[in-house]
This record gives structure tokens, sequence and C-alpha cells, in this order.
């Protein structure tokens, strides 16, 4: 159980603890706010409850919040991203530290600590119970696989900066620390020198999500009239992979749901169109995206010089 109770830590209630360098954290926005009603200059975040108490705290101003979103208008000195703030930041070691300190207390627990939300799990049960059925008896059997018990600690914010320490073998290790030190500058904006770290994936984390409800006759009905090839670069998967690539495609929004923000009637003709999912990748590497029209040109452009920028291997 995770109990949302008082932390007995000197970085409790203070928004720069002691032995937390003061950092410069570099963050882009999820996308920009529909200009009505908000108009223009106002971005929205996905690190919603942690964004709405940080920023407005430096000149910003929380135009609407909701659970996992928020918009906000950023200080004239910072008109466009990426931005920047700086904020006090555990170091590696004080996160060991407070990961060490959470599992002597022995509980779970959920708070605060600076200005960054954080969650200790205390002895997680991971034992994996494989079930299969004899094939002799006919009968369901099973084999409990013990594993050691997971403490973690998770202090920050997805997107913005966070840090993930686990006790899988005895004892904490650092198992995120992002963004790095090579992309985190210190007060006095001289860049840090990246230490060699080992690198680790596949540890479990949560994620809240805004998702937004796709019609798939819209889909249907947009293949149909334009067939099932990009009208980018005019790739056909089945053409180029045979059988197992009949029908693949990606739907592209001409003006993203996102900036919609609200259910609408979808034209599948004019408001969707049929990319591959390369081109659907490139055509939303820009807040606003790309046109096909645009992607056309570049691919055209590229084609016109086959050379340009080419590298020996």
């Amino acid at each position: 159980m995770v109990e949302e109770t008082e932390i007995v830590e000197p970085a409790e209630n203070n928004h720069t603890p002691p032995g937390w360098p003061i950092e410069l954290i570099e963050f882009e926005p999820s996308g920009k706010a529909p200009k009505s009603p908000h108009g223009n200059g106002v971005y929205r975040f996905s690190a919603a409850l942690t964004l709405s108490v940080i920023l407005p705290r430096r000149g910003w101003t929380l135009i609407k919040q909701t659970k996992n979103y928020a918009y906000l208008r950023p200080p004239a000195d910072q008109p466009n991203p990426p931005f920047r703030i700086s904020i006090a930041v555990p170091t590696r070691a004080e996160c060991v530290a407070i990961a060490k300190r959470s599992q002597a207390r022995g509980k779970s627990w959920m708070g605060q600590l600076g200005e960054w939300p954080v969650l200790y799990i205390h002895e997680r049960n991971r034992d994996m119970r494989e079930i299969w059925r004899n094939r002799d008896t006919g009968k369901i059997e099973t084999i409990l696989h013990p594993v050691p018990l997971q403490s973690s600690l998770h202090i920050g914010e997805w997107g913005i900066w966070q840090a993930e320490v686990n006790d899988d073998s005895g004892d904490f290790v650092v198992t995120r620390f992002s963004p790095e030190p090579c992309s985190l500058v210190g007060a006095t904006d001289q860049p840090t020198t990246a230490p060699v770290v080992d690198l680790f994936e596949g540890a479990e984390r949560a994620v809240v999500l805004t998702t937004y409800e796709r019609n798939s006759e819209a889909r249907r009905r947009c293949i149909a009239h334009y067939g099932a090839t990009c009208r980018a670069c005019g790739l056909d998967y089945e053409k180029k992979y045979g059988a197992i690539g009949a029908g693949l495609i990606h739907v592209h929004h001409i003006t993203p749901i996102s900036r919609v923000s609200q259910a609408y009637q979808v034209d599948p003709v004019r408001d969707l169109v049929p990319l591959c999912a390369t081109c659907h990748h490139v055509v939303h590497r820009r807040e606003p995206p790309y046109t096909v029209l645009e992607i056309r040109r570049a691919i055209a452009e590229r084609a016109a010089c086959p050379l340009s920028g080419a590298r020996e291997i």
C-alpha cells in the first residue's frame, strides 16, 4: 500500500534542499494550445501536476489545467521552445541515500521533495508463476519462480527531469537520471562533462497518457478513396513486401486531433490522408506538422541532388 504521508526528509517543504545543486534544465512542450480560446503563444505540457506549480513561480501564466495536461504561457524572455528553468535537483548519491532511508523506514510512500513529486515502493513482490498443461495427464500444472523483492524510488516528472533508483540485488543503484549531465548545465551556464555511465533498459514505470479517439470507419473511407499508398512518397507496402504488407498504411490527420481538443465531424477525404510510417514520422517533426506538399517537395529536391550530403561509409 502506498501512503501519502509526512516525509521525514531534509528536502521536505524546502525548494532548495541542502546539498541539491541548482541546475538549468531544458525542456520541450508537447504542443501548442488551440488559438481559440487561449490565444497565441500558449503551450501544452503533459507534466501537468508538476509544471502547473513550478512554472508560475518563474513568471509563467497558467491558462488551463486538467489531470493530464496544462496550458501555460511563457514569460517574455522565453517566447519560444526549448524552454529552460533553474531548479534544485538531487545528485545521484542523494537519490540513493533517500532510497536507503526510505527502505529503513519499511513502507511505501508518496509525496514531494524539493519541487519534485516522489514515489517510493517498498519490497514489491515480483515472483512469477509458470503455468502449463501436462500432455500426459491433461492437467494444469504450475511452478513458482521466486524473484527477489524489489524496492524502488522515483523522483521527478517524465518529460522534464526524473531519477529512478532500484534495489534488485541487495543494494540500490541509479537506473535512470535524465536529462543526463550533458544536457543539464549549472547555474553558471557552463556545460558539465558527461561521465561514462552504464545504460539500462526494461525497468517498469507507470505512464499516464491523453489519447484521442479515432474513427475506424473514417479511416476505411479515406483508404477506399485514396488507396493504401503513401500520398507523399508513393510507397505501396504490398508492392514492396508482398502479401504481408497488404493493406498496411497510416492515416494522417491534416489538422492534428490534439489541436482541436474536442469531438468534431471528420471528412475522410478532406481531413485525412494516407501516409507511410516514415513520411508520417517526418510530417510530425514540426509543430504545426509539415504538409504533404512540403514533404513531396523535400523528396523531389533530394531526388534532384542525390549526392548532396552523401558520406563515405
